[in-house]
């Protein structure tokens, strides 16, 4: 079979059982999602999914809007507590976490403090403007 050209019935028949066709996976969630998902909407904020974005992006992007109208966002990496992160994840954590906008969360409760307590910060920074 040249290139450009159709491929006919015969050449499929035969060869289409070798081809492989890329699949992409479901993204593995880990087992404290749900319940780390459902405290921060709980305590106020919005989530977003990325879980399934690939390409490093952290699991969930959290966001609430502050008394300005602007959007306080912080990016959430979810991990068991003994999860590690992969190179590409590092990455992403050292371009966002010295503004405040990265955070590995394991535990729902500490996850919800910590960023409650960073919205309010931002409240407080906001004010200081």
């Amino acid at each position: 079979m040249s290139l450009g050209s159709r491929p006919n019935r015969r050449w499929l028949r035969r060869n289409t059982d070798r081809m492989e066709t890329p699949v992409r996976r479901a993204a593995r969630r880990d087992e404290n999602d749900a319940i780390i998902t459902e405290a921060l909407r709980a305590a106020g904020f919005t989530v977003h999914d990325f879980a399934g974005a690939g390409n490093s992006i952290p699991d969930k992007l959290v966001t609430r809007t502050l008394p300005d109208g602007l959007e306080w966002i912080c990016w959430v990496e979810i991990k068991t507590p003994t999860g590690k992160l992969r190179p590409g994840q590092e990455k992403f954590r050292d371009l966002f976490e010295g503004r405040g906008e990265w955070y590995k969360a394991c535990y729902p409760q500490d996850t919800v403090c910590e960023l409650a307590t960073r919205y309010h910060d931002a409240i407080k920074q906001e004010h200081l403007r």
